[in-house]
């Protein structure tokens, strides 16, 4: 059986940043992808609650949020 197409996502990060995700990763019985999709995943979710609930224009102009609206 062929494997899934994957995709790579590459993160640079400071040695310190790498050990104390390493070391959570560890904590958590995970492996450092499985973390580090999950904190991505928690991130997107809580912008998205931020986005349902603050409806200020100049909290949103120019970030990632309001990107997000005007593709809508």
């Amino acid at each position: 059986m062929k494997n899934p197409r994957r995709t790579t996502l590459l993160i640079n990060l400071s040695v310190e940043e790498a050990d104390q995700i390493r070391a959570a990763a560890k904590k958590q019985d995970r492996t450092i992808s499985s973390y580090v999709l999950r904190a991505v995943m928690n991130r997107i979710k809580i912008e998205d609650k931020v986005e349902k609930h603050v409806d200020n224009k100049v909290f949103f102009e120019g970030t990632y949020l309001d990107n997000l609206r005007r593709q809508r």
